[in-house]
């Protein structure tokens, strides 16, 4: 049978009237309302010169339909690079690269701004060059304290601004915009938190916008009036430090009154307050239509909405009226095709970002580049691009066993080849892990990963087969030419039922005593439902990600007491910084506790041992080179233990298929945590990059 689920996009371009309707920002029409909002992608070349990874990178939202694209915060000094992936506005020598990458979006159609800024206090380098700021103090989520600027100094970066905006004008650019936003010098000169001058830059609000507003006239004297010039403008700092919104459209009137602005692009947030810069799923996109309805309301410009916009949304927020263009930047990084697919009727197969930030934010933070979740080919269309997957030379008949995230990318990814494709699914339902990932409190958004999976095979007219746990003569009696195992992983916490020994290095037993007990349960357990939990709950965090740090706030949520044990720093330290900082105000607001820094020793009945990861034991000779633990510890009335403490591949049929001489002459693959245990981001590029080479 043929297995479809329609995901939460409409269909028919009557849906989107608006989205669809042109538009022009001053002298520049654009197609549609869709902006691709700038960010940094981390493609830049470290001597700050764009890169052919931008070129790919932005023709590809170009092809897919965007109006206009923003090109991401470029630096107008070599002191406001915050990274040395920064392209270096200020410097001739960019011109080229630039005009590459104009060149590359004109031919589709789409209108192409550029945003200049100076970083100012903010950075991610560790540690960075000297930080320029009104105030000699750090941005409170940093260490590293600045410069307090001189008139030098706020002269140069006047004219930094000025001859960056030569220079992209030179490149072909379109338009202008300026940052006075999340991060960078203008929002700190303005803000009155960051801003303790007493100079003609400083003390009262005209003369915290004086540079800003200096900036503004040299840009125009630069570029003529005929350039568009937009501000991306944080309405409220979301600290409680901060300024607030009133003080945010203050700035707005004070900007729009020179006459010289022509739109405004909404933006909150500081690096104090990082979710809120780019909001997680755990921040519903609800909560900025505040924002936007209140910048609308203070201008009569034209604003750019944003706060993680789904095409429908996007919709609704331009039919009420509470802004004139669309910002997404996240969900064009998940599907470059949004625009195409709802502008030709399929907008059921829209694959919508899942806002987890763990492919691009987390990615980018360290510099590297731009990544999804759930689209392989982020950040490297040039080899990696699912509109370079072509039909193959002929048909195979390809099976795939398992319905999970690399199960369901495979069977996609192989019927875009042309091949024929039977998908089994031991399962009632596809989806994996991804459904008990999705039941995790703030995570619901999760599903989306698969559910576009499923929209996709059943669109490419994969056959699912569900509740069947193929068997080695089921597949060989399809006689496939390649078979693509994803059976996925499962907690490392017990002997597996049907244990093969193939010589193979096999993940052995974690070396704990007492994981045998009857109230010893795996997150798997919980999630699904299998077992309901009650009382006081000891969570084990090994993992550093969801599969701990979501399990225990399920259970908190489930009226349990719950207690996390981290040996890591922190609970959940893998995850993205501001997603992480949620989850620890949730936790602190939920009532758990949090003990990091701690090793699981034992389990016993009503109480588990644990013992500082370090400690002063044995600190003589070589010895003080090895990490000993410290005293055992115990955490009593415990009613539950649920250790996430590690997972193993169910690779027994992968392995049973390779020994099986039915199978002597059929290409056997496999892929995802049937490989080994990862994160989603890894197991669908594992599964596309296998499928497409079918």
């Amino acid at each position: 049978m043929v297995c479809a689920k329609p995901i939460g996009e409409g269909g028919l371009v009557s849906d989107y009237p608006n989205l669809l309707s042109p538009f022009s920002i001053g002298r520049v029409a654009l197609r549609n309302r869709v902006v691709f909002q700038p960010h940094f992608t981390a493609l830049g070349h470290l001597d700050g010169m764009p890169s052919d990874d931008h070129v790919a990178y932005h023709e590809e939202r170009a092809q897919g339909g965007v109006g206009l694209i923003i090109l991401e915060s470029m630096a107008i000094h070599p002191t406001g690079k915050m990274s040395r992936r920064f392209v270096n506005a200020w410097d001739p020598a960019v011109v080229p690269g630039l005009r590459a990458i104009v060149d590359a979006v004109h031919r589709h159609g789409t209108k192409i701004f550029g945003q200049l800024t100076h970083g100012g206090h903010t950075s991610l380098e560790k540690p960075p060059y000297i930080l320029w700021a009104p105030t000699q103090m750090p941005e409170p989520s940093s260490h590293h304290s600045t410069k307090a600027m001189d008139e030098d100094d706020t002269r140069a970066v006047i004219e930094g601004f000025a001859r960056s905006a030569r220079n992209l004008v030179a490149a072909g650019l379109d338009g202008i915009e300026i940052k006075i936003a999340h991060d960078g010098l203008l929002r700190s000169f303005a803000s009155p938190f960051f801003n303790r001058r007493t100079d003609r830059y400083g003390g009262s609000f005209e003369n915290r916008m004086r540079l800003s507003l200096e900036v503004i006239a040299a840009i125009k004297a630069a570029t003529g009036r005929d350039v568009p010039l937009g501000v991306r403008i944080c309405v409220d700092e979301f600290t409680p430090f901060g300024y607030d919104t009133d003080y945010g459209l203050d700035m707005v009137r004070a900007l729009e009154v020179t006459g010289q602005i022509d739109y405004f692009n909404s933006d909150a947030g500081s690096f104090s307050s990082y979710w809120m810069e780019i909001p997680p799923a755990a921040v519903p996109a609800s909560e900025f239509r505040r924002i936007n309805v209140a910048l609308k309301r203070a201008t009569s410009l034209p604003v750019i909405g944003f706060g993680r916009i789904s095409p429908s949304a996007g919709e609704a927020l331009l039919a009420a009226g509470e802004a004139d263009l669309v910002g997404m930047a996240r969900q064009l990084i998940a599907d470059p095709e949004t625009v195409n697919k709802v502008a030709s009727g399929r907008g059921d197969l829209v694959r919508l970002c899942i806002s987890c930030n763990d492919g691009c934010i987390y990615q980018v933070g360290q510099e590297k580049g731009v990544r999804c979740v759930h689209n392989p080919g982020a950040g490297q269309e040039r080899r990696l691009s699912e509109r370079l997957v072509e039909r193959a030379g002929y048909s195979r008949k390809v099976v795939v066993i398992g319905g999970g995230p690399a199960g369901l990318k495979a069977a996609e990814t192989a019927a875009r080849r042309g091949h024929s494709v039977t998908l089994f699914e031991a399962e009632r339902r596809l989806g994996g892990q991804v459904n008990l990932a999705a039941v995790q409190p703030e995570h619901g958004a999760v599903a989306e990963v698969t559910a576009y999976l499923e929209a996709a095979v059943a669109d490419l007219a994969v056959t699912i087969r569900l509740g069947t746990a193929a068997t080695a003569g089921m597949i060989a009696a399809l006689n496939p030419d390649t078979v693509i195992v994803a059976t996925g992983s499962e907690p490392n916490l017990r002997a597996p039922d049907t244990p093969i020994s193939m010589g193979l290095g096999r993940q052995v037993l974690p070396d704990i005593e007492g994981l045998a007990h009857d109230f010893v349960v795996s997150a798997d357990d919980v999630l699904s439902g299998r077992v309901q939990l009650s009382g006081h709950v000891v969570v084990i965090d090994k993992n550093g990600h969801w599969e701990a740090a979501g399990t225990a706030e399920f259970l908190a949520d489930a009226q349990c007491r719950v207690t996390v044990v981290a040996a890591h720093g922190m609970v959940g330290e893998d995850i993205d910084a501001g997603t992480r900082t949620l989850f620890h105000r949730r936790a602190a607001i939920k009532g758990m506790t949090l003990l990091p820094g701690l090793s699981l020793v034992a389990i016993e009945p009503g109480r588990v041992r644990v013992a500082p990861v370090v400690s002063d034991a044995d600190a003589i000779g070589w010895a003080k080179y090895i990490l000993m633990p410290g005293d055992e510890r115990l955490i009593e009335d415990v009613d539950w233990v649920v250790p996430v403490i590690g997972r193993r591949s169910r690779e027994n049929l992968y392995l049973a298929l390779k020994a099986d001489m039915r199978f002597s002459q059929v290409q056997v693959l496999r892929v995802g945590d049937c490989v080994a245990p990862r994160l989603i981001q890894s197991t669908i590029l594992d599964a596309f990059d296998v499928a497409r080479h079918l």
